[in-house]
């Protein structure tokens, strides 16, 4: 199944991404649960996500990233890449 990478920017002020953050954290856990998340890490100071997921083509990895709910509620920016693991 193809791999996509989303890197998530948070955009918004602190106050209004506390409790958006908690959700996009419960989002993952259901994309984990569901067996599309591969990786996932929060960037050192807060500033966003990246996170590696599955997906069965460009569509659906577009529906999978805009459901975050900092996404939703206009809190982050995001960029979505094909990603193809490398393997030695």
């Amino acid at each position: 199944m193809p791999l996509f990478v989303r890197t998530l920017l948070v955009t918004g002020p602190e106050p209004e991404v506390a409790g958006a953050r908690h959700e996009h954290l419960e989002h993952l856990r259901r994309l984990a649960a569901a067996g599309k998340l591969r990786a996932a890490g929060e960037f050192a100071k807060g500033e966003g996500f990246l996170e590696i997921f599955e997906a069965d083509d460009l569509h659906e990895a577009e529906e999978i990233a805009r459901e975050s709910p900092l996404v939703i509620l206009g809190l982050g920016t995001w960029m979505l890449r094909r990603w193809e693991e490398l393997t030695f």
